[in-house]
């Protein structure tokens, strides 16, 4: 018995394609389809290394996996790092997924290498309350401001990508000191993913801002009381801070 189980594990690694669910000896195909979009406490440093613009991403996304299979169907949360060459628009993520599926959730680490914001690769943990292992391919688009789309677990069409990470001389890249800094306390006037105006208090003319990060603005909406922090950039009003009062 151990030794079929062992060849079938097997053919369906081999295919690429699916996810090994164990239960009770046994195992089953399985798929799903997965989001996560939605920011918390989202970091990222940019380095230069030889000549070349690192971005490294430390946060959570949560969102909702969707399945047949009860153990990976429900909200999903997304916990990853990732290392991403800008100038080569490639480099790789480590995490963990997790799953609150309706008879406990399904927890598995993973790791993926990310080609110009496609990630193919491999995940193994727990499904549900007791249920055996899962394993198998990961998937989707990512990138620090969307976080996870059009993700799928034993689907979808993997690259079938592979890298080589070296050590190289880096350091942080140099930000362009604000020379000027704008405070508002008022009401937001109108907010999307790319700028911010908020009313002033005072009745004076709105006072806009470009948004550098979506997750600044994530749940956000007109008519909000906030206070609004703007740097002077370049010339340009960018977001530094904003907090609801």
């Amino acid at each position: 018995m151990k030794r079929s189980i062992a060849v079938a594990l097997v053919a369906l690694v081999a295919t690429g394609a699916a996810v090994a669910h164990l239960k009770a000896g046994d195992v089953t195909q399985v798929s799903a389809t997965l989001s996560a979009t939605t920011p918390a406490n989202v970091q990222t440093r940019t380095y230069t290394c030889d000549n070349e613009m690192f971005e490294v991403t430390i946060g959570r996304w949560s969102g909702t996996a969707t399945s047949a299979t009860a153990d990976l169907n429900g909200p999903a949360e997304l916990h990853l790092k990732s290392v991403y060459n800008v100038t080569k628009k490639l480099g790789w993520a480590d995490g963990r997924l997790r799953i609150r599926a309706s008879d406990g959730s399904t927890t598995a680490g993973f790791s993926a290498v990310n080609v110009d914001g496609k990630l193919d690769g491999w995940l193994r943990g727990h499904a549900g309350r007791g249920d055996g292992s899962v394993l198998g391919s990961l998937t989707g688009s990512f990138s620090r401001t969307g976080g996870l789309t059009g993700g799928a677990i034993g689907a979808g069409s993997g690259l079938n990508a592979a890298l080589i990470a070296e050590r190289s001389d880096c350091s942080k890249a140099k930000t362009t000191k604000p020379s000027v800094r704008l405070l508002v306390r008022g009401t937001v006037d109108a907010v999307s993913g790319s700028a911010i105006g908020v009313k002033p208090s005072d009745g004076s003319a709105t006072q806009t801002c470009a948004v550098t990060r979506p997750e600044d603005v994530s749940g956000v909406k007109q008519g909000d009381r906030v206070e609004m922090t703007c740097l002077q950039v370049a010339g340009a009003w960018q977001l530094a801070k904003l907090r609801r009062r």
